[in-house]
Parts: structure tokens; sequence; C-alpha cells
């Protein structure tokens, strides 16, 4: 069953809630007629002289479960296929694509296009109002980066379910990313086989570095791990990191600094009124002494606001380095608390899984070896 990505539920859970008037603006049916404007510009492939394409869409839109009748054009330039979202949908095929595919690889590259149609169409047109929003704001020199970010990775996921499309409508793994191949490489023979040996050679856990589409390698990934049923929306996600949140790492960052700032103003030795005051920027509720929260595995996070429950996180350097900055901070909010408080920041660190926070103090306050092993040694101590 061809089922949207958990990045698509949650994106919509947020902006539902976060942006009703735009909402409410963007939500509604397919824009326009461009029938005249394509008429002008393109060629129209009717079925008498191109009854491969015909039959292929057939196929493609039988097995998708999409009933209305599909118009084909043609235009010039670079091989490529777009779906247009119209009442009568429009697939427009650009450049020498169609020579170079068979008919099980036409089915699935019109799969792939149709695919959109039903992800526009889901939850009433919701993942349709959420895709031009996030277009709306991509195109806004104010718009906040982290409303780019989310529309780079709502892109990523987009292209995923639509390649899941793809596989579904053509029915074979290996026929859907030769098509992908043929596409991205311009070659008229490909060896998905030895694509998918490549995509081994990577870790594609890590995130995709695309802007509109993740990496042809990266597709391949995911549609052969979406079969053997692995997660794999890290390759839209990446880990989680302070540098590039979207919408939904900003609310868990957020909720990160907070857990980890009522661990330390609870420790030990950082237990004064200057450290909860410095903490309260993030402490919405005071922890219970003796709490920890670990950094050195995937991190498991509350789901935003009615979004599905995410799978485990790995952080990003990035941000491992950021809760350092953050536990040295609050380590020096007190005076009072002197090589006390350094020591009990070491212990912390310790048992939060962030070995390299004794680099960052040392850098930061210029220890000198003598303090820093001191120092060291005492943290293992506390515990």
């Amino acid at each position: 069953m061809l089922s949207v990505l958990g990045y698509h539920r949650a994106v919509l859970a947020v902006v539902r809630r976060v942006d009703e008037r735009a909402w409410t603006a963007l939500h509604g049916e397919p824009e326009g007629d461009l029938g005249d404007v394509l008429l002008r510009n393109a060629y129209r492939l009717e079925e008498d002289a191109h009854p491969v394409v015909h039959r292929a869409g057939r196929r493609a839109a039988e097995a998708l479960g999409v009933a209305a009748e599909v118009v084909y054009f043609q235009v010039s330039g670079e091989p490529n296929a777009a779906y247009i979202h119209q009442a009568k949908p429009v697939i427009l095929f650009q450049g020498p694509l169609l020579d170079r595919l068979d008919e099980d690889e036409l089915t699935a590259v019109i799969g792939h296009e149709l695919a959109h149609r039903l992800l526009w169409e889901a939850e009433d047109g919701g993942y349709l109002a959420v895709d031009r929003l996030l277009d709306a704001a991509a195109g806004d020199a104010r718009t906040p980066s982290q409303y780019l970010e989310t529309h780079r990775r709502w892109s990523l996921a987009t292209e995923l379910f639509a390649d899941r499309g793809a596989l579904t409508a053509c029915g074979e793994l290996q026929t859907t990313i030769r098509a992908l191949l043929k596409l991205e490489t311009g070659l008229s023979t490909a060896d998905p086989a030895a694509y998918l040996r490549q995509a081994e050679s990577l870790d594609l856990r890590s995130g995709s570095r695309g802007t509109t589409h993740p990496e042809a390698v990266g597709r391949a990934w995911a549609l052969k791990n979406w079969v053997d049923g692995e997660y794999v929306e890290e390759l839209v996600t990446g880990p989680l990191d302070v540098d590039a949140p979207d919408l939904l790492d900003a609310v868990v960052l957020r909720e990160l600094s907070r857990d980890f700032a009522a661990v330390i103003a609870q420790t030990e030795g950082l237990r004064t009124d200057a450290v909860a005051t410095a903490a309260a920027g993030f402490v919405d509720v005071p922890g219970e002494p003796g709490g920890t929260v670990r950094f050195d595995e995937p991190l498991t996070v509350r789901p935003v606001d009615g979004a599905p429950m995410p799978r485990p996180r790995p952080l990003a350097a990035a941000t491992t380095r950021y809760l350092c900055y953050l536990l040295l901070d609050l380590a020096t909010a007190d005076p009072d608390v002197g090589d006390a408080g350094l020591i009990a920041s070491l212990a912390v660190a310790r048992r939060s899984g962030l070995p390299g926070y004794v680099d960052v103090a040392d850098d930061e306050l210029g220890w000198s070896d003598k303090q820093r092993a001191r120092f060291v040694q005492a943290s293992e101590v506390v515990g």
C-alpha cells in the first residue's frame, strides 16, 4: 500500500497548527487551466500515434488507483518528465526521454509522476496546501531559514514518495532503478544491481545533500530498503543538526536544550540560584536531581505537537558541540561554585555522552595540563 512518508505527516500537523491563515488561503483545487498554453507550446501525444505511452499510462494509473484520464505532451529540452496538477492530470515529457525507455520503464516514469497527484489529493488536499505554502515561502527573501530547510526536506520526501509510485506502477525494483538511471545519466543501458552496490559504499543514512531531489544513488538505496521493510527517512532528515534545523527540529532542539539545562541545574555542585537563573531561559519545569540525558547514541525525542512519533536520531557534530557550550555556560554561571562546579560539569558530560566537553572547556578556560588532569580525575570520583 502506497502511503505518505512520516515526514509529510509531521510537517502537515505542524503547518496546520502554526499557519492557519496561510493554510486556509492555499487549500483548494488545482489552479487554473493550462490547456491553451500547452496546446500552443507543446505537442500532444495522442494514442493513435503513440500507443506505447498510453498503454504504459493506463497500466500505471490502474496500479495507483488514478481514475482520471491522463493527457500527455512533449516539449524539447533535456530528458525529463513532469506532472502538472490540473483537473485532468497532465504529464509533460521533455527531450529524447521516450526514445530511451522501454514500455516497463515508461510505466515506472509515469507512475512516479502520477504519484504526485495521489499526494496532492490526500488529506482533502492538505499536502497540496503545505506544498504551496513552502513553495511560496522559498521564493521570499524574508523567509526564515527553518522554513527553507523544511521546504528542502519536503521536496526530498515528495520525490521518495513518487519513486514508490514508480515501483508500484511497474511492479519491479530493477526496472524502476533502470528507468531512474536512464533519466539521470542519459545512458541507453544501465545496470541497477551495480548501482545498488555503489549505494552500499556510501553512508546514506547521514542524509541527502540534494536541494529538490535526493541524489539518484540515494533514491535507489531508499527504494531497495523500502522493499525490504527498512526505515529510510534518514535520507530526508539526516542527523539532528543545530546548524540547519527545519520547523520540526527547531522544536526538538528547544526541548532538548530545556531537558539538558534541567539536568545541569539539578546537579550536585551546580544547584545554585545563579545557575537556576541562567538555566531559566531553557527550563519550563525544574528537573529532578540525578536526572540524565545521553547524546552518544540515537536520541529518542517526543513528537512535535500531534506529529507522528519520530525515530531515534543521531546528533550532528555541531549539535554535540552546542550542548557542550550549553553545559559550560551553566557551569560557569555562578563564580561562587568555583572548581567544584567545573568538576561537576565534567561528570555531567561523562554521564551524558559528551566526551568533547573537556576539550571545549579547556580551550575556553585555558587550563594548564596539570589543572585539566586534576579536574578530570576529580570528576571520575564524583560519578
